[in-house]
Parts: C-alpha cells; sequence; structure tokens
C-alpha cells in the first residue's frame, strides 16, 4: 500500500521552561472532571512541561476520549495509569464541550496528531533517540524515514511492532522495556491503542528509564501515511469518528454504537453526585 501524504501543520518551537521537581503539577490551566486533573492548555505548552519535569519513570502523556472514560470506569489497571500520566489531555470533543462548560474559558483540544506534530517538523532536544512501538512495520518505518529526513541521524529512531496479545506475556514485554531502555530512548511513542498502551508503559515503568512517552493510538498510522484523517470541518464539528468509523467499521462498531452509551450514565451520575454533594 504507498503511503498517502502525510498531513503536516506549522507549529512554533518548543520551549522548554526551568525543570519541574519530580511528581509536580504541570504549569498552566486546567479542569478537573471525572475525578481526574486534565491539561487544557495549547499542545506545545503540554509537551513542553512534560519534557521539562524530571521524573525518575516514563513521563506518560495520555489523550482522553470518551470510549477511555468509558473504560476508566471500570478498569482499575488504566485507571491506575491514567492517575500516574504526566499530563492529560481531551481529545474526545464531547470532553472538549463539557471543559469549556466547566470552566467557562478556552480549552483546547489535544490529540494524539497533535503531539505527535509537535515532534516531527523539528525534533526538539528531547525528542532526539526514538522509540516507535506500532500495529504495523511499514508504517513504522515510513515514520522512521520521514523523522531522518528531519535530521535525526541513523539509528536515532527504533521500533518494534509486537505480536498480538504481546502485553500478556511477560518474556516478550521485559524484553521490548530493556531494548527501549538500552536504545536510550527520550521519547517512546505507542500506536497499539488503548487501553493496552497506557496499561503496558504503567506496569514496565520501573523498567523503561524516563521517557516522554506519548499515546497516540492510530495518529502513528496517519503521521506515517497510512491513515488519512478527517476533514477539519468534522473534526471541528466533534463528527471525526463518524469519518474513523467508516475507515474500520468492524472494528469500531461496538465502541462507536454500544459502548459509547455508557458515557451518558456516566456524565449523568457525575452531575447528580455533585448536585448532591
Amino acid at each position: 500500500m504507498k503511503p498517502a501524504d502525510p498531513h503536516n501543520r506549522d507549529v512554533r518551537p518548543l520551549r522548554l521552561p526551568a525543570a519541574l521537581l519530580p511528581g509536580a503539577a504541570l504549569p498552566g490551566a486546567s479542569v478537573e472532571l471525572f475525578g481526574l486533573r486534565f491539561q487544557t492548555g495549547s499542545a506545545e505548552s503540554i509537551v513542553a512541561a512534560v519534557a521539562a519535569r524530571r521524573d525518575d519513570g516514563p513521563r506518560m502523556v495520555v489523550t482522553a476520549n470518551v470510549d477511555h472514560i468509558v473504560q476508566l470506569s471500570d478498569d482499575a489497571a488504566f485507571r491506575g495509569a491514567y492517575d500516574r500520566a504526566a499530563a492529560r489531555t481531551l481529545d474526545g470533543m464531547p470532553l472538549v464541550w463539557l471543559a469549556r462548560a466547566a470552566c467557562r474559558r478556552q480549552v483546547h483540544r489535544v490529540t494524539g496528531h497533535d503531539l505527535l506534530a509537535c515532534v516531527l517538523a523539528d525534533p526538539p532536544p528531547f525528542a532526539r533517540r526514538i522509540f516507535l512501538v506500532s500495529a504495523r512495520q511499514d508504517a513504522a518505518d515510513a515514520l522512521a524515514a520521514r523523522l531522518r529526513a528531519e535530521g535525526l541521524p541513523e539509528g536515532a529512531v527504533a521500533s518494534a511492532v509486537p505480536p498480538f496479545g504481546f502485553e500478556a506475556d511477560a518474556d516478550y514485554s521485559r524484553a521490548l522495556a530493556e531494548r527501549i531502555r538500552a536504545h536510550g530512548t527520550t521519547l517512546l511513542v505507542m500506536g497499539v491503542g488503548a487501553p493496552k498502551s497506557e496499561i503496558w508503559i504503567d506496569r514496565h515503568r520501573a523498567v523503561l528509564g524516563d521517557p516522554v512517552v506519548f499515546c497516540v493510538g492510530d495518529a502513528l498510522n496517519v503521521a506515517a501515511g497510512y491513515l488519512t484523517r478527517a476533514p477539519g470541518l468534522m473534526q471541528r464539528l466533534g463528527l471525526e469518528w463518524i469519518f474513523r468509523f467508516l475507515q474500520a467499521p468492524r472494528r469500531l462498531f461496538r465502541r462507536y454504537f454500544i459502548k459509547s452509551w455508557r458515557f451518558i450514565g456516566i456524565v449523568v451520575r457525575g452531575r447528580l453526585a455533585e448536585r448532591g454533594g
């Protein structure tokens, strides 16, 4: 399959703030939803703050959507990974609308595409040794080639395509985590979907070192040119999910037409609890 032209956009250079203490809260605006604190600033500001933070383990950025919120309600491992993430952003438009209603100020939607855009156009210093965990080898190879074209030297970008069910294979997972650390990875990009990406990072944080971690799912395939993102108007109207569904209806039917209804109940229960409290 021939890659499509990647979607590029101009990104301002990252200005890294002074180093943050381990575990310190990120600077900038945030909002609380579903018992979690979400950063509401721009992708550039969030990435810069996470890169400046000094932790003993991975500094993971997660991008919340409706499906994540549903899974967080009954998956303790996923919730733990979210709790320990360095930053949580609002990806799904329903979450952005809820956040805007809650804090009545500007709230940025920050997706996996936005996170990758911060490092693809001109890789900043923290993204000089990148490891891609991808669902497909051709996409990993294409993205690695794109990064080398942006000036990263040969060997600076490594990749792995784990087998199905790798997250339950202790030996494979340990070997992969050790390989990531041995590579000297400073930016780890997880493109194998949620919740496995987030849980896997959280479970192996003691082995991985302290890279910045982007959990971006299919955004890796889009950046590599193997998937097309929805038109900008659909994104702004909150209809990007329709475009994604049409690309993979069998895989996404249950997520969008069965599981997503639980989100409404979660929101209603949350509102009732706030009024009762």
